[in-house]
């Protein structure tokens, strides 16, 4: 590394609020974005959600998604973020953050109602059982608004696909689509990535 890049992170690390709030992305934030289902969230969902504004709840902050939600707020949408780890705050939307664990979402957010929610990579990631993903998706139904979309994306190869209708299937009253039927469009209120 030369010494002027060098300095310059430094400095990006100093200024107020640090890398992160100053555009600056860590490698490893980088290459996640850079994954091929990042890319697809990046490019194609998370746009389609702005499209429709509202107040959309994100469930999982990481340094890899702050530059989602401010691509949600793009045409007026409220993003709030919700997180269990309360050192992921700093990932989270200021002043429209709150710690809690999303299997009990209904009773943190008890007080609003989202137009959207998007919950990628929490199943499989800390929302293991199938009973903390019925929990967890029961919880997320309950805030979101009559039509509204929930968007679920898991990680198959550490649990159950909760759209596959396995042991953690969704609430009947949401509907999944899998992978392999992935709309262009948010035409259905609920799907997996």
């Amino acid at each position: 590394m030369g010494l002027g890049r060098y300095i310059k992170g430094v400095m990006s690390r100093l200024a107020p609020g640090g890398a992160a709030a100053n555009g600056a992305r860590s490698a490893k934030a980088r290459r996640i974005r850079d994954l091929p289902d990042r890319r697809v969230m990046a490019e194609s969902y998370v746009p389609a959600l702005a499209a429709d504004g509202g107040r959309i709840l994100w469930v999982g902050c990481r340094e890899y998604t702050l530059d989602d939600y401010a691509a949600l707020e793009a045409n007026g949408g409220e993003v709030w973020t919700t997180d269990i780890d309360p050192s992921a705050e700093r990932w989270g939307r200021k002043g429209r953050h709150r710690t809690g664990d999303v299997c009990e979402a209904d009773a943190l957010f008890g007080d609003l109602t989202f137009d959207a929610v998007v919950c990628n990579g929490v199943l499989g990631y800390g929302v293991d059982s199938p009973e903390q993903q019925r929990r967890a998706l029961a919880a997320l139904a309950a805030v979101l608004r009559p039509g509204g979309r929930l968007l679920v994306g898991g990680d198959t190869d550490k649990i159950d696909d909760p759209g596959a209708g396995g042991p953690a299937a969704p609430p009947p009253a949401l509907l999944y689509i899998s992978q392999a039927t992935r709309p262009p469009s948010l035409s259905d209120s609920v799907f997996c990535l």
